[in-house]
């Protein structure tokens, strides 16, 4: 308990002036009471009777410090003001007093304790944020795991879309996702972004999606059929890829990448699919050779066996040797190596 100062000490401000900056600033400043407020209400604590000037007399405040000093200590409920005697006050229980102030300081310690949770949780937003934009900054890698996440990351990248799109589909898509694809694409293509798609040749046997590589043609896209795709890649204005993180597993999410150097090997890769593909609408310019033809012819000068081009471009082994037949005739081949070096001569490999 803090010992209460003589009232000669209290009024007197040059003797053990330290002492009552203490009490009043350090014990009760944070109640909005400051060292004056408490030497007065000590004051009437040790002379109750005192009138207003002998007041004044004995703390040597100004007459009207001195009433904003009683005005704080009433509003405080450390003084009540005389029914009887507007200038007369009396000192009230400061542990009722204090009760109040306590709990109402309580009270604005629990919303700033409210007030400080949201904040952190807004701040955890934040950081979550620049943490992503640092990833893409730095040029980190970036694994999405849940099927919520990554189609968030597509829409996002998607809407962010300037200049250019160019995919990979390891697996024929369904009517419905060529459907959502062109209701997609379409405002891109509106825009001028470049749209180029690369399939399985399998897909070439799906009427949907020769139907939807059409579409894309005529509104400025364009899709081809490759021998071979290794993995489903998305680059996003040549800068940002998306590669599954498990070609053989989709469960397991994919990744997000913007590290130049990688990125440009991916550009690189998609470069060659595109240039070793065959256009998935083709026009009536390339009736001399069927996309189907020419694939097969590519897999014949690599040296594939009939079952192995019949698995790439998801037709029959009879229809492999049927086809084999025809170009034999058409070139008057006798065998597949004399096959193979006509239609390289021909500019078709």
């Amino acid at each position: 308990m803090v010992k209460s100062l003589p009232l000669s000490e209290i009024t007197h401000p040059g003797i053990r002036s330290g002492a009552r900056r203490q009490l009043g600033s350090v014990m009760f400043e944070a109640l909005g009471l400051d060292g004056d407020a408490i030497s007065v209400y000590r004051a009437l604590l040790n002379a109750p009777a005192m009138t207003h000037e002998q007041l004044v007399e004995r703390t040597r405040f100004e007459h009207d410090h001195l009433h904003e000093v009683l005005d704080l200590l009433e509003q405080k409920g450390l003084l009540r003001r005389s029914h009887t005697d507007p200038s007369g006050v009396r000192t009230e229980s400061p542990q009722v007093a204090f009760e109040r102030l306590l709990s109402e300081e309580e009270t604005k310690l629990y919303r700033a304790q409210e007030q400080l949770t949201h904040i952190r949780a807004e701040a955890a937003v934040l950081v979550d944020e620049y943490q992503r934009s640092a990833t893409r900054r730095r040029g980190e890698v970036e694994h999405l795991t849940g099927t919520d996440e990554i189609v968030a990351r597509l829409l996002e990248l998607g809407q962010n879309l300037t200049t250019s799109l160019d995919s990979i589909i390891t697996a024929t898509p369904t009517a419905h996702q060529l459907d959502q694809a062109k209701s997609d694409e379409a405002r891109d293509l509106a825009r001028g972004v470049a749209i180029r798609s690369i399939y399985p040749a399998a897909a070439r046997h799906e009427s949907a999606v020769v139907e939807y590589a059409a579409w894309l043609r005529d509104h400025g896209g364009s899709a081809r059929a490759a021998i071979s795709v290794p993995n489903r890649i998305l680059i996003y204005d040549r800068e940002v890829a998306v590669v599954m993180f498990d070609p053989d597993d989709f469960t397991r999410g994919a990744v997000i990448i913007n590290t130049p150097g990688v990125v440009a090997a991916l550009r690189g890769l998609y470069e060659l699919l595109w240039e070793s593909g065959t256009d998935l609408a083709p026009t009536e310019a390339d009736d001399a050779l069927k996309p189907e033809e020419r694939e097969l012819l590519q897999l014949l000068a690599k040296g594939f066996k009939d079952e192995a081009i019949a698995r790439q471009l998801g037709i029959s082994i009879r229809t492999v040797r049927r086809m084999i037949n025809i170009l034999s005739n058409r070139m008057e081949s006798s065998s597949r190596f004399a096959l193979g070096a006509k239609a390289a001569q021909r500019g078709w490999l």
